[in-house]
């Protein structure tokens, strides 16, 4: 049986890193991407484990989860950065650390529905909605300013192309 392994060892081991730890110059859902890592990463922690779930995949995928940088999409913005940024951080990810299948298919698949990669062990679907929950919390937390009204329609827009996106996704899922 393998050894338990505290959230902190997991964490450290991770931003041992020197390239990962430039997260934190990347802004991310109003402060840095790897402060949204080390929230989302926490809670996986605890539901994985919590669940019986192979948590140490699961908190490696977390904190590995955004490992991309803003300079990485050229001009690709908005919703389609959504789409794309799991393959540029699993491949950032495969590049500095050796990961299982776990690890790969949490990472790829974490903005699912939005990227039509499916997760497909339960560690992988513990981060996609415990990513999804945090960049709530996130987004209203540090970025909606109430006094700001075009900020919430903005928000609101973006609301509804996300939904408009995952409907397509569900109505086409599996098609050829």
């Amino acid at each position: 049986m393998a050894r338990a392994r505290s959230y902190k060892s997991l964490e450290k081991e991770i931003m041992s890193n020197k390239k990962y730890m430039l997260l934190n110059q990347e802004s991310h859902h109003g402060l840095t991407r790897l402060e949204h890592s080390l929230r989302v990463s926490r809670n996986v922690y605890k539901v994985s484990k919590k669940l019986g779930l192979d948590y140490v995949s699961a908190t490696r995928a977390a904190l590995l989860h955004d490992f991309f940088f803003n300079e990485e999409f050229e001009s690709n913005r908005g919703l389609i950065q959504g789409v794309v940024h799991p393959d540029i951080a699993l491949a950032n990810a495969s590049g500095a650390f050796k990961l299982n299948d776990i690890e790969k298919n949490a990472i790829v698949s974490h903005m699912f529905p939005l990227s039509m990669e499916l997760p497909k062990y339960k560690e992988s679907w513990v981060l996609t909605i415990v990513d999804k929950l945090v960049a709530i919390y996130e987004y209203g937390l540090y970025k909606f300013n109430p006094v700001n009204l075009k900020g919430y329609l903005k928000y609101l827009g973006y609301s509804v192309c996300f939904l408009f996106i995952l409907a397509i996704n569900f109505i086409t899922y599996g098609e050829k």
